[in-house]
């Protein structure tokens, strides 16, 4: 199963935090792949997942105790 920001374990205004980092981030690869048309759903998954491998913890208030 593929995790998605909408599979996470975030509160709703956490959600919207993250959401706005992976549309940066999203930007940023897809300016740098030299701005594709037509592209930005592949650039938004990428940024998405790579999020999630890089900055999301699940349970990380388990992993404090």
């Amino acid at each position: 199963m593929s995790l998605s920001l909408e599979t996470l374990e975030l509160l709703p205004e956490e959600l919207e935090a993250v959401k706005e980092k992976v549309r940066r981030l999203a930007y940023r690869h897809w300016e740098a792949a030299g701005a594709p048309p037509n592209e930005a759903l592949r650039f938004w998954l990428q940024a998405e997942q790579e999020w999630i491998e890089q900055e999301y913890t699940p349970h990380r208030d388990d992993l404090a105790r």
